[in-house]
């Protein structure tokens, strides 16, 4: 890990240096973001007041209207995110109907059936540390964003937007927050206006936490800076930097994801069939299933005695450990630079510069957590990774606004190039072969497993000595780079009076890629044919391919629209067969159809849509190919899944104390629909429940004594559904309704406005499980926080 003194120093300086100017300052009210703009639109999103936002920019790279737009879009404001003390964006995301998230993982999102690591922050992929620091909003497209993102899975994606620097003057926000398990957070925000044409925004923040389980903890600090220059009043120049660093107890070392059989877990016969068992040697499945023949079950799918190898969750605690010191490092980076250019008065040039530093590692315990044996103990080893991503972005693009005849046109050309550079340290061992985690590799005599261990009953052992005990190190870097280069050319229409909205328009993606090693290798894909068998790189690449959208929006009255939406995305496949063929990409079709309103002069809002994705193309070896050559890999493409359902995103203020959002998810289809294992047709995906629902009330008192007051409820339910699409996995999650509260009081004291707000997670307390690996959701949590402007 690296580190920055000299920018922490200067933030804090500038911070420190800020606060102090400011306090002769008048807060400033909340205003739009300061921008170039062109005649009826923007090229950013206008900052939100309340809960509700009327443009996003992610949808199609400019501030549009929602309301004009044809796509399901979501926006989560910060003022929703700081009323639900919201500290991940996941948080945030559980506020969104048709998406899914992991409480073990913040990266891992589920959008119509499909997950994937699909979030960006100001519209540059992301991959870790998705905390709500500066947080202005988080922006959902739902469906595939073929144009402006080309390369992403069918669902849909996640950005979110930060806060920029104001015009308006100098002042500075301060929050402080305690909490359960010994919680404490504390952010603060520098707003300075240091000319007409020069602001800046300077963010600090940290906070801990003891955890509700054994060992448990998680440390971040963050540090932020933001500027806006206007050297002429035709440019502008947007720089944004942040850091945020995290250390954490990691949560696999938990075995609550454990899985297990009803007719072997704690039953006497096989307990005693595997008492002899050579645990080294042996998994817990093949235990198991030895044991599930000898009771006359098959583990063929199709044979009449079928029994699958998993059905339950092995019972064990909430708070049952299996090490007293795995950890994980994170540490993230990003550095935007956006240049905006008008030229003349309808045509605006813009370049965008990001470079991202994703930098984790960790140790866990591996081979465990999953497979328990009949009495169960389970076995395990240690897993020690280091996993690098720096990225490096350039987008331009030109966009100009016509008008032809009686039609307005929104028209975008542009470049978009990417390099990715994975940096993944490993271990070399004897056979010259790289494996990507020391700790994880070799046989049960050279790299023995800790064995007979039982949850909640065995004291929990130091993941650090299992690893020293391996023998292995690191002692070999591998290096991956990808390189997606795209261009795409949209129009936004608007015709008849402004009644109808078209969006159309196409992209074009290409892949490169290759693979390095600082020391020959075995197991590259090259080392059969190279001298001595040891190379010290690889070959990986991808075919691109064109993806459209296609989309119109018709204004029935001016309360009410119908719009529909196709469009195609494609995701690389970096695999090359043993001809050095590069594979197909993975393609993706959505029909979106819905309906938007915006009523009772637009404080009531809301989105109805049908959609139907198809993912297709999706690859399985061919082994018979393989057979008959002696060669191998080979790919045979065909694979198919489709997800189906209905959403409704509503946002209802019917006085204005009062406001109602609601979500609904409704996934009638979410399933393998090709595949060459039949077994899968026709099956669930796994974690994915048939209905969700979402409600969050907020009520203010306007006036009288208890005048400051505001009170907030939520309810948040997920159906019963699978764990798992494989038919060996019949684990189901059970339903789960949970309910969040808040009261907040604003007042003024000590000649400042201040705002102290309670918020209890979870009420009820409810002991339940979510996401696709089925670990426990956050007991109930109490936060206090207390924030003022200065």
């Amino acid at each position: 890990m690296k580190n920055t003194p000299r920018l922490r120093a200067c933030l804090v300086f500038c911070l420190t240096t800020g606060i102090a100017v400011s306090q002769t300052a008048t807060p400033p009210p909340s205003s739009d973001d300061e921008t170039i703009t062109l005649s009826e639109f923007t090229v950013t999103s206008e900052r939100v007041s309340g809960y509700r936002a009327t443009t996003a920019v992610t949808a199609t790279g400019i501030g549009t209207k929602i309301g004009d737009t044809p796509l399901a879009i979501s926006v989560v404001t910060n003022e929703l995110i700081q009323d639900t003390s919201g500290f991940e964006m996941r948080e945030a995301l559980n506020l969104v109907p048709g998406v899914l998230t992991n409480p073990r993982s913040e990266s891992a999102v589920t959008i119509r059936g499909f997950g994937g690591l699909i979030s960006y922050r100001n519209g540059m992929y992301r991959r870790q540390l998705m905390t709500t620091w500066n947080m202005d909003r988080v922006e959902v497209i739902k469906g595939p964003a073929a144009i402006f993102f080309g390369a992403v899975r069918p669902g849909g994606i996640v950005n979110n937007v930060t806060i920029k620097p104001l015009f308006t003057g100098n002042f500075t926000d301060l929050k402080a927050q305690v909490g359960s398990e010994g919680f404490v957070r504390g952010e603060a925000y520098q707003n300075l206006k240091l000319s007409d044409t020069l602001a800046l925004r300077v963010g600090v923040g940290g906070s801990r936490s003891d955890g509700e389980r054994p060992y448990e903890y998680l440390n971040e600090t963050y540090l932020g800076l933001s500027a806006i220059w206007k050297p002429t009043e035709n440019q502008q120049l947007t720089l944004d930097v942040e850091e945020i660093n995290r250390r954490a107890f990691y949560l696999s070392s938990y075995p609550v994801r454990a899985l297990a059989n009803s007719k072997v877990y704690g039953q006497p016969g096989a307990i005693a069939a595997q008492a002899s068992i050579n645990r080294q040697s042996t998994t817990a499945d093949s235990a198991n299933r030895a044991y599930l023949t000898s009771l006359g079950y098959s583990g063929t799918v199709s044979a009449a005695n079928f029994y699958p190898l998993y059905d339950m969750f092995a019972p064990y605690g909430y708070d049952t450990t299996l090490t007293r010191d795995a950890k994980q490092w994170m540490e993230g980076r990003a550095v935007d630079l956006d240049y905006l250019l008008k030229i003349g008065s309808s045509l605006v040039w813009q370049t965008s510069l990001n470079y991202a530093l994703d930098d984790t590692a960790g140790i866990q315990p591996s081979d465990g957590d999953t497979r328990p044996y009949a009495d169960g103990t389970e076995r395990f080893r240690s897993e020690n990774f280091i996993n690098i991503r720096d990225s490096y972005n350039v987008h331009n693009k030109l966009t100009w606004r016509v008008n032809v005849l009686s039609t307005k046109h929104t028209i975008q050309l542009a470049q978009e190039y990417q390099r990715v550079i994975f940096t993944r340290p490993g271990y070399m061992d004897a056979a010259k072969r790289y494996n990507d985690s020391p700790g994880n590799t070799g046989s049960a005599s050279s790299n023995p497993y800790v064995t007979n261990f039982l949850p909640g009953v065995t004291t929990p052992v130091s993941i650090w000595s299992v690893y020293n005990g391996s023998g292995q190190t690191f002692n070999i870097t591998r290096k991956r780079w990808e390189n997606n280069a795209g261009y795409y050319l949209v129009d936004q229409a608007q015709l008849f009076n402004d009644r109808v909205f078209v969006l159309g328009g196409i992209r074009y993606n290409k892949f490169t890629g290759k693979i390095t090693y600082d020391k020959p290798v075995s197991n590259s894909s090259l080392s059969a044919s190279a001298p001595g068998g040891l190379i010290d790189r690889d070959v990986i690449g991808a075919k691109g391919a064109w993806t459209p959208q296609a989309g119109v929006l018709v204004k029935i009255l001016p309360q009410l629209s119908a719009f529909s939406t196709y469009s195609e995305s494609i995701e690389p496949n970096f695999q090359l067969d043993a001809d050095g063929v590069a594979s197909e990409p993975v393609t993706s079709s959505s029909w979106d159809i819905g309906i938007k309103t915006e009523l009772m002069e637009g404080r009531l809002t809301s989105t109805v849509s049908y959609y139907d994705i198809s993912r297709d193309n999706l690859a399985y070896r061919d082994t018979t190919r393989e057979v008959a050559t002696g060669r191998s890999p080979y790919y045979v493409f065909g694979n198919s899944e489709a997800s189906k359902g209905i959403e409704l995103d509503m946002n209802w203020s019917p006085v204005n104390n009062y406001t109602i959002i609601a979500g609904w998810s409704h996934v009638t289809e979410a399933e393998t629909t090709k595949s060459n294992n039949a077994t899968f047709v026709g099956r669930r995906f796994g974690g994915i429940p048939e209905n969700t629902y979402v409600l969050w009330n907020r009520f203010s008192i306007p006036s009288g004594a208890a005048k400051g007051l505001t009170f907030g409820l939520g309810v948040r339910h997920n159906d019963g559904t699978n764990l798992s699409q494989d038919p060996q996995n019949v684990v189901r999650l059970p339903s789960f309704t949970v309910f969040d509260a808040m009261v907040s009081y604003s007042f003024r004291a000590f000649n400042r406005d201040l705002k102290a707000q309670l918020n209890v997670k979870n009420l009820t307390d409810k002991l339940y499980r979510e996401g696709s690996d089925g670990f426990f959701g956050q007991s109930r949590m109490i936060y206090l926080s207390l924030s003022t402007r200065l």
